[in-house]
């Protein structure tokens, strides 16, 4: 008895809807609300992908000159800092005999690779959706390693990292350069797949 009743009440707010009397105040297309709502929901599949560069060569320590005379004092090496984008950077630390790359923002940090003291990197990818960093891709290499250090010796392998920025931390893969054909391409596919 209460189907009835319930169809019945469902065709009249239908029917109500679409009316068109002259007096009617009922609306003929979904509330704005709703349709904020279904856009909201395009959005998220429609995003705009692209990338941007930071030139690791020419940059400054992100230190003070105060700071830096202080390190030196100290007999600390000065870091390499490069700005990236949405307050990302890239800092390079220096030990013995190798030099340790990082994407840093505030006070989180996100390790990259481990490289040889004289690094061969020119620069790095950040992946963007809709303008703003989410994931960073950086070539890096294997060494065979020699007596005094893991990094030194000749270059064995060569890869593309990419790695997931803040609220992406899922993204962790690495790309085998010479085995992968067109591998930034891939490497790509691999960031914006893992925004989705």
């Amino acid at each position: 008895m209460k189907l009835p009743v319930l169809l019945t009440t469902f065709a009249l707010a239908v029917m109500s809807m679409f009316a068109s009397n002259n007096g009617s105040t009922c609306p003929t297309s979904p509330a704005p609300s709703l349709l904020a709502g279904m856009r909201g929901a395009t959005d998220n599949t429609t995003r705009r992908f692209s990338s941007t560069y930071t030139a690791l060569t020419n940059c400054g320590s992100g230190m003070t000159k105060k700071e830096e005379r202080e390190a030196e004092k100290q007999g600390s090496d000065i870091p390499t800092r490069c700005k990236g984008p949405g307050g990302y950077s890239i800092y390079i630390y220096y030990s013995a005999c190798s030099s340790h790359f990082s994407v840093e923002k505030g006070d989180a940090s996100i390790s990259l690779s481990t490289e040889e003291v004289g690094w061969k990197q020119k620069r790095v990818e950040w992946r963007l959706a809709d303008g703003k960093p989410f994931a960073v891709i950086m070539r890096t290499y294997d060494y065979s390693g020699d007596d005094q250090c893991a990094t030194g010796g000749k270059i064995t392998g060569e890869s593309l990292i990419v790695k997931g920025l803040k609220g992406f931390e899922h993204i962790d893969e690495t790309i085998d350069v010479k085995s992968t054909p067109e591998p930034n391409v891939k490497a790509r596919e691999l960031a914006d797949k893992g925004y989705r």
